[in-house]
């Protein structure tokens, strides 16, 4: 493919053209898509071939989550188990349902193949990659960029802040749903184009597979924007209403694709804290930071992701907008174009109305969309759409480097706006190193610690090492950038005379983002994770309880004792309304924040036995309580509105060993005393329980995990009941009233929507198969254009 023979449509910004990838010119992006993957194991570096370090931040999102749900969940997957529950969290949760689980993802099964730690680090690598080559393959052949700006547009969306720096964060779910969100927009340019149902489908497979990847929220803002880039090319699209009907059939083809994952998930989310509609202060947190626009240009203005310095607004790996000096000028390049309604200037609508929703609560707009918007009151985080506006850059950054393959002069005005800006990061450099820069930043930390939307201490910068460390991170950066960007400057305008020197640009930009992304990558130990000594003092205490884990919650899984909390955001409502009640409220917070300060009865209920506090040389574990039993008998009860159980367990003279409360009438009731009582554990797994109980009077059996309404229970050959029913007890907890006799109980969560999405998904599957791999189904399945 020509480069040259592609920039017309660009230059003039009037038309546009497809070419889509076709098998008989496969071999020409062979080398391409090579640089592009070896420039995604390249920016990771030695850390993939260890299987002892992990890619991410110690205090990241691996290290907190991540690292211990994929053990999980793919251990239990080795050995024949796809865990619907997790019993180690939250006093037992649900873990298909939870999205992050990512169990159905297909690229997940080198969960099954590779070690833990090297799965997640090439888990990262993959992604880098598939992002680079989606963009690769959008720019290529949805908009008709050459080899080399396709090339450009890849690395500038693999290595830009936006995307990179989640890497660093250890946003393992975030990072792979991302990297799916370029082949949507292919999707949608081929069905404009081409009006064949094959580009629908591949639309639709890579929003499922975003659903799959585990993170909800990129699924959700992806369509968003999706939405507005459909809006924005529909206007010059012929046969309007069939292209309305295609783009519509999208998420809908994408939601039975990923059915099988999808209803869990939807099934568990309605019985968490998240399934009720959150306050604005919540949804308001994580806006983008109008100042943190100059992160444009300047990535470490507000501090770096290394140690302690960012003083920003936020966390930086989601507030700033850095895709390399050199990319920005060729994004501003490739925004040079003809009239308004050409496609660069589309582009930068797109970047605009996805800045200002990034803005959030900075804006009158976010407030609009979070009480008129379906769905969107349920997420926190606005500043996850400067993705998209690094995307839309990174295709801006694709179509410049066509204009300079093209041998097109670079434009005058460009070049000196480029230089000015340099001399003025040059010069703010410089009065970083006077005693009234010192005194600046000092008085930009302090209003910035001002807006309550800061995450470190504001003391922590009246110390003058820390306040020079961050001074000189500041003035380093500022620095670099101004050297940056006369460079840019300089070199842009001398190709206008010497057009050989476009070759240098090229590589140029490339280094310099690369330099950038490799430079913030971090690893850890994994045997910092694994808390052997605990684990092995855990080992030697007998009995079935559980532990508060308050130095790395889900920490629980590895120690394999189970755990009164947890780190993940899927914590069952009821569950967290009774814990919370413990430590003096009852309300849900979405963030699953919770601070503990006191022992209670209700840890006791709950079989908490010890709290695990750090400290400087480890873990320490401190006897809290005398925990429940699993599995007790009782007689004695109370029935109350489903809203008064909690009251009730307010009274400190309540005593949850002798009475449980229900919410409806036991079905046999109790009506005398115990005097046989024997309950024997017959079998154990994540997702079933199976009991035998003697007993020679009705009573209700109370177990101490979690309740869901999807838990059932079955009599097994032997039981003196036919049917059993299992109710909520003490608000959070399950009961199964028994009648006198023996009962053999198989206890067994199922999620309401599983069965169906398994049949959808399937049923999809083979329809998507036909209609791209059969014949007669692919000539039906075409709309032929006017």
């Amino acid at each position: 493919m020509d480069p040259t023979s592609e920039s017309s449509s660009h230059e003039t910004g009037e038309a546009e053209t497809f070419h889509p990838l076709r098998l008989t010119g496969w071999k020409s992006h062979i080398l391409p898509l090579g640089l592009l993957f070896l420039l995604a194991l390249a920016s990771l570096g030695q850390p993939l071939f260890s299987a002892v370090n992990i890619i991410s931040s110690a205090s990241g999102d691996v290290a907190s989550q991540y690292l211990y749900t994929r053990g999980f969940g793919f251990t239990e997957m080795a050995g024949g188990n796809i865990p619907l529950w997790n019993p180690y969290l939250f006093g037992g949760v649900p873990f298909l349902g939870d999205f992050q689980s990512a169990l159905l993802y297909p690229l997940n099964l080198i969960f099954l193949i590779l070690p833990l730690p090297v799965a997640i680090n090439w888990s990262f690598a993959i992604h880098i990659f598939i992002l680079g080559a989606s963009m690769y393959t959008w720019g290529v052949a949805g908009r008709s960029l050459g080899i080399c700006g396709g090339i450009l547009a890849g690395v500038a969306a693999m290595f830009g802040a936006a995307f990179f720096l989640h890497i660093h964060a250890g946003h393992l779910s975030n990072v792979c749903s991302m990297a799916w969100t370029p082949l949507i927009f292919l999707g949608i340019d081929g069905w404009l184009h081409r009006r064949h149902a094959g580009w629908i489908i591949l639309a639709a497979a890579a929003a499922a597979l975003q659903v799959y990847a585990g993170h909800p929220q990129y699924v959700y803002f992806t369509a968003l924007v999706v939405g507005l880039y459909s809006l924005l090319h529909l206007p010059k699209t012929p046969r309007l209403k069939s292209a309305c009907f295609g783009l519509l059939l999208i998420y809908p083809l994408a939601g039975l694709l990923s059915a099988v994952q999808l209803l869990p998930g939807i099934d568990a989310a309605s019985e968490s804290t998240r399934a009720v509609k959150s306050d604005y202060a919540f949804a308001a947190m994580f806006s983008f930071p109008p100042e943190n626009l100059l992160t444009l240009a300047v990535p470490w203005l507000f501090g770096n992701v290394s140690g302690t310095t960012y003083w920003g607004r936020c966390y930086l790996w989601e507030m700033s907008l850095f895709t390399g000096c050199g990319m920005l000028f060729l994004a501003l390049w490739g925004a040079w174009a003809g009239s308004w309604r050409s496609l660069p200037w589309r582009i930068l609508g797109l970047i605009a109305a996805c800045f200002l929703l990034a803005l959030g609560t900075h804006t009158p707009l976010h407030q609009l969309l979070f009480q008129w918007l379906p769905g969107f009151d349920f997420f926190r985080g606005s500043s996850k759409f400067i993705f998209f506006v690094g995307l839309f850059m990174a295709l801006l950054a694709g179509m410049g480097a066509q204009r300079l393959m093209a041998r097109e002069l670079a434009p005058r005005v460009l070049c000196a706006l480029g230089g000015l800006l340099g001399l003025l990061l040059l010069l703010g450099a410089w009065g970083l190193t006077t005693a009234g820069g010192h005194e600046m930043l000092h008085g930009a930390i302090q209003k910035i610690a001002s807006t309550k939307e800061v995450y470190f201490r504001p003391e922590f910068f009246e110390t003058e090492s820390n306040l020079n460390a961050s001074l000189d991170v500041a003035r380093a950066s500022l620095l670099m950038s101004g050297v940056l960007m006369l460079g840019f400057s300089l070199l842009l305008f001398a190709t206008r005379k010497w057009s050989i020197l476009r070759w240098a640009i090229f590589p140029a930009v490339v280094v310099e983002l690369f330099v950038f992304a490799h430079s913030t990558v971090v690893t850890f130990p994994m045997t910092n994770a694994l808390y052997l000594p605990l684990a092995e003092t855990l080992r030697k205490i007998p009995g079935d309880f559980r532990i508060l884990n308050l130095f790395n919650p889900d920490a629980s899984i590895v120690l394999r004792r189970e755990g009164i909390w947890g780190y993940e955001p899927s914590v069952l409502r009821r569950y967290s309304q009774l814990v919370r009640l413990s430590q003096g409220t009852d309300q849900p917070d979405p963030s699953n924040f919770l601070r503990f300060h006191q022992p209670h009865p209700i840890l006791d209920l709950l079989r908490c036995r010890f709290v695990a506090l750090p400290k400087e040389a480890g873990v320490e574990l401190v006897p809290i309580g005398s925990p429940f039993p699993r599995y007790s008998l009782l007689t004695d009860f109370k029935v109350l509105p489903p809203g008064e159980v909690l009251e009730e367990l307010r009274e400190p003279v309540f005593d949850l060993r002798s009475k449980v409360l229900l919410e409806q009438p036991p079905v046999p009731s109790p009506d005398k005393k115990l005097k046989v009582a024997k309950i024997s554990l017959l079998g154990y797994s994540t997702d079933h329980q199976i009991v035998e109980v003697l007993c020679d009077a009705p009573a209700i059996l109370l177990i101490t995990d979690a309740y869901s309404k999807d838990w059932r229970v079955s009599a097994l050959p032997g039981s003196a009941q036919i049917s059993y029913k299992m109710i909520p007890a003490d608000h959070a907890v399950r009961a199964i009233p028994l009648a006198e006799g023996r009962h053999v109980l198989r206890m067994e969560y199922v999620p309401a929507g599983l069965p169906t999405g398994v049949s959808l998904t399937l049923l999809s599957l083979v329809l998507c198969g036909l209609a791209i791999f059969v014949r007669p189904f692919k000539d039906y399945l075409r709309f032929p254009l006017p």
